[in-house]
């Protein structure tokens, strides 16, 4: 039920952490909750969240959900990816962190780094509460994460909405059942390269979360996660629903 207001940007000195609502369209939210912030991928609404949370927080509970560790997956050179800390910044680029880095971290982007798997696992484990040893052969073992049930729905709520009318991945997976999913854009590199487009989507099957589908898309540099990896993800869920 916490409001948090899209002012559309926030600027610290010479610095600006804008939202792409504003830069792309000149427009602002206005007061949003977290379901309408993952909705609309609101930039700002998760600038407030991580600034209030801290990077401790933000980094134990990206460790928590998957993120810097290996998956258990059974196929050569998974890489661990990055969940950045103080100390890390500290020690590796000799600089302290700064607010704006928990900014960048807030959105999925700065020195975090993620592989297309361990979003899977993240994203299964965010709407599940469970986090899975993934495999291809053999059985899959998996702890309880112990996520509140409220917590749960909340989120699943965003990303209901995220495939709704208004939300960033509509018309695409207007398909009539419960469709949850989120899209994604990850700048990299210089202002001139297209950034990475990513999109997780989940199927219910059943009542069990842990045997729903998850489906993650990356297209590296294609643009905005909206544009270009929901319409690929968009063209196998109809295999993945049995359509």
């Amino acid at each position: 039920s916490t409001l948090i207001a899209d002012t559309g940007e926030i600027v610290i000195g010479e610095y600006r952490f804008g939202n792409w609502y504003l830069d792309k369209y000149g427009r602002i939210e206005g007061d949003i909750n977290i379901e309408k912030a993952l909705s609309r991928s609101n930039d700002v609404f998760f600038y407030r969240v991580g600034e209030r949370l801290g990077v401790d927080l933000l980094s134990s509970w990206s460790s928590k959900l998957s993120l810097g560790e290996s998956t258990g997956i059974d196929l050569p050179g998974e890489s661990l990816g990055l969940v950045p800390t103080q100390y890390w910044k500290e020690k590796n680029m000799g600089t302290k962190w700064f607010l704006g880095d928990t900014y960048h971290m807030s959105i999925g982007q700065g020195n975090l780094m993620a592989t297309p798997i361990q979003i899977n696992r993240m994203t299964s484990s965010v709407v599940s509460s469970w986090k899975c040893k993934l495999k291809l052969v053999g059985k899959e073992f998996c702890e309880d994460l112990k996520l509140q049930d409220e917590d749960r729905l909340v989120v699943l709520d965003g990303m209901m909405a995220a495939c709704s009318d208004g939300g960033t991945a509509y018309p695409l997976f207007d398909y009539g059942g419960k469709i949850y999913c989120k899209t994604g854009t990850a700048q990299h590199g210089g202002e001139k390269d297209e950034p990475h487009a990513w999109v997780s989507v989940v199927v219910p099957k059943g009542d069990d979360p842990r045997n729903w589908i998850v489906l993650t898309v990356l297209i590296e540099s294609g643009g905005e996660g909206s544009a270009v990896a929901a319409p690929v993800a968009a063209e196998v869920m109809p295999y993945l629903m049995g359509m």
